[in-house]
């Protein structure tokens, strides 16, 4: 009976040993508002010196579409003013703006249709 009741407590509070993570922070384009960004665990220049990764989701392509889905987790790190993406080898523009509320980035996948080369992420 001691024992149960032993186990039963280590069990109850494990749940509060946990380690406590970041929230995802997700950002938006700012001029279609279909592709999103979610930063997992980390603010992005919370990569400085390291390695980090973020899912992009990108829109739905028509099913007559010739482009691949970008959509899927890359692997980045900052050096100055861009962003490598260890995926693909390609560096792209980046700069997060002085509020930290959006950051412009290099566009690193296939237009689907009217973005420009330089697109501004919106925190939500």
């Amino acid at each position: 009976m001691r024992l149960s009741l032993f186990l039963l407590a280590v069990l109850a509070a494990a749940p509060s040993c946990k380690e406590e993570s970041l929230p995802d922070e997700r950002w938006l384009e700012s001029t279609q508002r279909q592709e999103v960004i979610v930063f997992k665990d980390v603010s992005p220049l919370d990569a400085r010196g390291g390695e980090q990764s973020f899912y992009f989701q990108a829109r739905k392509l028509p099913e007559s579409s010739s482009i691949t889905s970008p959509s899927g987790f890359y692997y980045y790190s900052l050096e100055g003013d861009s962003l490598l993406l260890n995926n693909t080898r390609k560096k792209v523009f980046f700069r997060m703006d002085e509020s930290g509320r959006s950051f412009t980035i290099g566009r690193f996948f296939p237009d689907p249709g009217g973005l420009p080369e330089l697109l501004i992420f919106e925190k939500q």
